[in-house]
């Protein structure tokens, strides 16, 4: 159920919005009006497109990247169902008394005690984890590059909050040189690269990528080399890869008909 939510003037000069896609502003704002009185709601981007985005053509899963990556809003998952929260809720609205107290369970750290349970899409396969931790606020930037002749196996430094972009963009480029090649690298493209590289910890190294894309290069689909008699060879490219729902089926080798699935990025 929608809701009454109030927006201040100095939200639109705020940096963690200005860093973010305008239709991503807007989104945001929608979650508002999703949220119960503790900042809660059910985390479904499908269905904020149809209530809120109905005439937009957008990547709505792009689109939550960016919240998430910015830490405007902070997925969790309860006894199998996703649920959201909106950090800074209670600090930016005032909520009428006579407004229903919330009926989503709130978010829980997990046994160790030190991490949430946090998700970025629906995925329960071995290959995805937990997303690093979040922040609400000026967050979210990608920190100092590693050179390729860093250790490929990590990265120094805090890794969930450090995405090499360009050391995987050019290993994208390098493994996968019929793919298209990346000219423009967008902030809902960094957003949703992002929030792919904090989602698992084990995807916190170049290894791992340049593993992920040494899979998809054997793939004759991906690649083009195979296709089916009506129609043109698939072209690959960097955004489809990251893409939530296309990066789970490439892992769990639905492009590898003959291979191992678990192989290419374990």
């Amino acid at each position: 159920m929608a809701r009454i939510r109030t927006i201040k003037p100095d939200f639109f000069t705020s940096e963690d919005i200005v860093g973010i896609t305008p239709l991503a502003r807007l989104l945001y704002i929608a979650t508002w009006l999703e949220a119960d009185r503790d900042g809660r709601f059910v985390w479904r981007p499908k269905t904020l497109k149809l209530r809120y985005l109905p005439g937009d053509q957008c990547d709505i899963d792009g689109l939550a990247d960016e919240l998430v990556s910015a830490g405007l809003v902070v997925p969790y998952v309860i006894d199998g169902q996703t649920f959201a929260e909106i950090p800074t809720f209670a600090k930016h609205q005032v909520i009428n008394n006579r407004e229903s107290a919330s009926t989503i369970p709130a978010r829980v750290a997990d046994a160790s005690g030190t991490r949430d349970q946090r998700v970025t899409d629906a995925t329960t396969t071995p290959l995805t984890g937990r997303e690093g931790k979040g922040k609400e606020g000026k967050e979210g930037k990608e920190g100092n590059d590693v050179g390729e002749d860093a250790d490929a196996s990590s990265v120094a430094g805090n890794a969930a909050d450090h995405c090499p972009h360009q050391e995987i963009i050019d290993l994208y480029h390098r493994i996968l040189p019929t793919g298209r090649q990346v000219r423009m690298w967008t902030p809902a493209r960094e957003a949703k690269l992002r929030s792919r590289w904090r989602e698992d910890e084990k995807r916190q190294s170049l290894d791992w990528w340049g593993r992920l894309f040494s899979f998809i290069a054997e793939s004759d689909f991906l690649t083009g080399k195979t296709h089916a008699p009506d129609r043109r060879p698939f072209e690959l490219d960097l955004e489809w890869i990251i893409t939530p729902s296309n990066l789970v089926k490439i892992i769990e080798g639905k492009y590898h008909p003959q291979g191992d699935p678990q192989r290419g990025a374990a």
